[in-house]
């Protein structure tokens, strides 16, 4: 089957290739590289696995993306971001459970497994390549099938199991396999790799270590779907096996400084915490080609002449695309814990601080001490901080001068001042936070997005994510120790408290059960470090659900299904004084409405018109 098949893909890929490579392909036109060519050079191999790399880390689900801009902006699928002002109804239906069953949310891409499978038979068959190379290449193509796969069992539960290149005799017509046998598939596929992948790697291919590290990922979530997060069940094993594969410890060795990982490309490729990366060079990338686009504030002086004596902004702030965006929520910002004076950690308002302060930074933010969560000023922007390459200090509070004039902020400012205050252009904040996660310190905008090219780097596999996930597995054996052994290292090398706080916070805390003191602090933990990645606190929320309803048995849920109660009910959002003084919070929803949710949500539709021609079965409460 396509024989002949044209590597176009090489173009793209050629800086990325080794010398001999460059030199084959200067003297041989780039159409003109033929199967039997491809399949007779480890170059051409090599670049032809590059493509599938691209294609399965970069694909665009909304809902469950790798390394692609929908991978921070779906966080507004939870309620810790609110999505932008603009076209919101489009970027938050899910929330609000206005999906139906002819949405598309996706379904396995025939194409890029047929990639997979048509590489997987010629490296086999080769007689040019040596074991070396084909154990590694096969290795990274277990791998990327899996990945693949992992993206819509998330999504939809059971899936066709395609493990081979098919022909025109074969039955196309392919039904879904169970759920358990979709995870299993899943999980053989990554227990090869970590066999047949090499120790270390070059930036941006898998290596043992990332198999291990997406088996805990793949774990967790088969063990609430298929056994209901029983303690006994074989995939928390499996968790803990991979944690001890990667070396986790109690001293959290692997761990890079947080802000390293997320806010500079030259920090984020020389994290040793990285497991995996996918890069964009800026040779064919741009700021439209990342998350910064929909979380950058816009500022084309258009705000009150209050905000411009007060709150002067000098330069002209040009992010397109904020209608996508993700403004963090008092919901998110909570979570962040403080330590008081007398040495103990604390949820920010049971600390002193609250009565101590003599305004909202002292209450509340710390801007001068930093005595909060290491993580926040990392990953949120708030009221007086520097930004844009520290040629702004930007506030959020009433009539300042990136609120939105529309916004609760500024509700009834026109009757109070006589004319709408904040910030006019209805592209910034609604909440009184922006994102800073993943934004790079040094860009500054240009007139269009695409004028500013820059390299990127999205974390796809780290080993913050995997001591947390070591940590639920031990937390849901209910071996509390251990789970407290694996979530010190975030909460010290990456939130800045020292060991000794952290234990006396962690000490009293017990049980995992929904509402138990343990299973909240670890549903804190995991939101504070994994927010804007992969979707984390939406799949997180669904998988502790799905444990609660007991999982699903032959493509039905077990129990009438639990209902989540963080997806729930309206977003929360900061109103602070135009003196910075006082604060108040307020309640606030998309265009949607509020957030709801009801157990069906915990496997997504399929939809209607591929299902019909598929054959597939439908998932229950969507037919």
């Amino acid at each position: 089957m396509m024989k002949h098949y044209k590597s176009i893909f090489i173009l793209a890929l050629v800086v990325l290739m080794g010398s001999s490579c460059k030199k084959f392909l200067e003297t041989k036109p780039y159409d003109k590289i033929t199967g039997e060519q491809t399949w007779s050079s480890e170059n051409l191999t090599t670049a032809f696995i590059y493509q599938v790399y691209a294609d399965v880390l970069g694909e665009g689900s909304w809902m469950a993306s790798y390394a692609n801009g929908n991978s921070a902006r779906s966080e507004s699928s939870t309620k810790n971001a609110m999505t932008g002002t603009l076209n919101s109804s489009y970027w938050s239906k899910e929330r609000a459970e206005l999906m139906t069953n002819n949405d598309n949310y996706g379904w396995l891409s025939y194409p890029i497994l047929w990639r997979i499978h048509t590489a997987m038979k010629n490296i086999q068959a080769s007689t040019a390549f040596s074991q070396a190379y084909k154990d590694r290449s096969l290795g990274e193509l277990y791998f990327l099938r899996a990945a693949h796969y992992f993206v819509y069992a998330k999504q939809y539960g059971g899936l066709q199991i395609i493990d081979r290149e098919l022909s025109p005799d074969d039955n196309l017509q392919i039904p879904r396999a169970s759920i358990k046998e979709t995870y299993d598939f899943i999980l053989a596929d990554l227990t090869k790799a970590s066999t047949l992948l090499p120790a270390t790697a070059e930036r941006g291919r898998a290596n043992a270590k990332a198999a291990h590290a997406l088996i805990m990922r793949v774990g967790l979530q088969a063990a609430a779907y298929v056994d209901g997060g029983l303690p006994n069940s074989i995939y928390y094993d499996k968790v803990i096996a991979s944690g001890t594969a990667l070396g986790l410890s109690q001293s959290g060795a692997q761990l890079s400084p947080y802000y390293s990982l997320f806010r500079r490309y030259e920090t984020a490729t020389a994290a040793t915490e990285n497991i995996l990366t996918r890069e964009r060079n800026k040779t064919n990338s741009s700021l439209y080609d990342t998350p910064m686009q929909y979380q950058g504030l816009w500022s084309t002086g258009k705000f009150s002449t209050y905000a411009k004596q007060n709150f002067p902004i000098n330069v002209t702030m040009n992010f397109w695309g904020m209608d996508g965006g993700a403004w963090p929520t008092q919901d998110l910002v909570d979570d962040y814990l403080v330590k008081d004076v007398d040495g103990r950690i604390k949820f920010w308002g049971d600390a002193s601080y609250v009565s101590t302060g003599a305004n909202v930074d002292e209450k509340m933010y710390f801007s001068a001490t930093k005595k909060r969560d290491q993580r926040f000023y990392a990953t949120v922007l708030y009221d007086s901080c520097l930004y844009f390459n520290n040629q702004v200090r930007v506030f959020f509070r009433r009539d300042g001068n990136v609120s939105n004039a529309n916004s609760k902020i500024n509700e009834g400012s026109f009757q109070e001042y006589g004319y709408n205050a904040g910030n006019t252009e209805n592209y910034n904040s609604s909440t009184g936070y922006s994102m800073l996660k993943y934004f790079y310190d040094q860009v500054l905008s240009l007139p269009s997005p695409s004028d500013q090219r820059l390299d990127y780097s999205f974390s796809v596999l780290r080993y913050g994510e995997a001591y947390l996930n070591m940590a639920e597995a031990y937390l849901m054996k209910g071996d509390f120790a251990n789970a407290k052994l694996y979530m010190s290292p975030t909460m010290v090398k990456h939130a800045g408290f020292d060991d000794a706080s952290v234990t006396a916070y962690l000490a009293p805390l017990t049980g995992n059960q929904i509402g138990n003191s343990l299973f909240e602090a670890y549903k804190r933990e995991r939101n504070v470090e994994m927010v804007y990645e992969n979707n984390d606190r939406y799949w997180s929320l669904l998988r502790w659900g799905m444990r609660a309803s007991g999982g699903i048995r032959n493509g039905e849920y077990v129990s009438s299904g639990y209902v989540i109660p963080e997806m729930q009910g309206s977003l929360r959002g900061i109103r602070i004084s135009r003196d910075g003084k006082t604060y108040s919070f307020f309640t606030d929803n998309n265009a949607v409405g509020e957030a709801r949710f009801s157990p069906k949500r915990y496997l997504l539709p399929i939809n209607q018109a591929f299902r019909l021609r598929s054959g597939v079965k439908q998932n229950p409460g969507w037919e």
